[in-house]
């Protein structure tokens, strides 16, 4: 908590300092952005390269300062809260860990229903009116959202082929909607933030994971991989860049269009980065890595949809009248 209190002093004698005179009033506002990954992963190096471009574009009126995994004393889970108490002005938000504060921030990781990119962008316009208000009273709004790629399941010992190998694995999931899928399987899920899943899989607290293979060349989890069953459970998104509004409101008015206009520009690039990533890394996974990568026929996909159909509209429903409504406006999107 100390870093957190000396950055409240920081930020303190600079508002001071702005009130006081007109030099002051040409210090940059600095901004700290929280990121789940780590420092040489591609997702904070994108964001550090959104940073810049704010920075450029504001002739260095908003510095955004990226803080990496480790960095700050927070957790994936908590950003909303952390964002909206103003304890970092920007943080990145992936859906499933964020999905026990804004639950319908997450209805795309619903097994099966939303597959890749694509089909994310066709739902999107939906996803945000039901979240925008949600967000709202957590006190932060989405600035862009960006996506990973298809969430796959990847792991070590005996690899999974078909529905029955599941049963009795344990694999690290990132919500609860991919452990009700797990546990439909036979499978129990583990629930691991990104910098808890080297460990669990040293020591045999999971067998697998769901992610992307972008994902495993980017955190390096290549060292402990050995198989990928690429069925495409849900599309990685969206990951949202939550934004403290407060913080947002106070920016003047040229900045807070500069702002963005950046985001509007950068978020299409950070997603086609990062899903143009995926098929570069999945083979690399294979050729270099030697890792068993297996995509199941269509027939037994068509299984796992039907098999996971009743659990949406379950799921949903437990959201209330909003819930039902976004999936079947989502469903109709997609013709699902």
């Amino acid at each position: 908590m100390e870093t957190i209190n000396r950055r409240s002093v920081v930020l303190g004698v600079l508002g001071a300092a702005a009130a006081g005179g007109r030099a002051s009033a040409q210090s940059p506002t600095k901004w700290d952005m929280y990121a789940m990954t780590g420092v040489t992963h591609p997702i904070t190096l994108r964001y550090k390269e959104f940073a810049e471009e704010v920075k450029k574009a504001t002739n260095g009126k908003l510095d955004i300062i990226v803080r990496p995994a480790g960095e700050l004393p927070f957790r994936a889970t908590e950003v909303v809260k952390v964002a909206g108490d103003g304890q970092v002005q920007l943080a990145e938000g992936y859906q499933g860990f964020i999905s026990g504060a804004v639950p319908l921030s997450s209805m795309a990781s619903l097994p099966f229903l939303v597959r890749s990119g694509p089909e994310l962008e066709k739902v999107w316009p939906i996803i945000e009116k039901y979240t925008t208000p949600l967000f709202a009273n957590a006190g932060v709004k989405n600035l862009f959202y960006h996506t990973w790629p298809a969430q796959n399941i990847f792991g070590k010992g005996k690899p999974i082929r078909t529905i029955e190998d599941f049963k009795g694995r344990k694999i690290r999931s990132t919500d609860g909607k991919q452990a009700e899928m797990l546990k439909q399987l036979g499978a129990s899920s583990v629930s691991l933030t990104t910098a808890e899943v080297p460990v669990a899989m040293e020591r045999g607290v999971a067998e697998g994971f769901l992610t992307a293979g972008f994902n495993v060349i980017g955190a390096k989890w290549y060292e402990f991989v050995q198989w990928g069953w690429l069925g495409d459970v849900h599309i990685g998104g969206p990951d949202y860049t939550l934004m403290n509004i407060e913080a947002y409101n106070k920016l003047d008015a040229d900045t807070r269009a500069k702002l963005d206009a950046v985001a509007k520009d950068f978020a299409p690039r950070f997603r086609a980065a990062n899903l143009g990533a995926e098929a570069k890394d999945l083979e690399t996974l294979k050729t270099k890595y030697k890792v068993d990568l297996y995509v199941p026929p269509k027939e037994e996909i068509d299984v796992l949809i039907a098999k996971m159909q009743p659990y949406w509209e379950q799921w949903s429903a437990s959201q209330g009248p909003d819930g039902t409504a976004m999936l079947k406006e989502i469903r109709a999107t997609l013709g699902k």
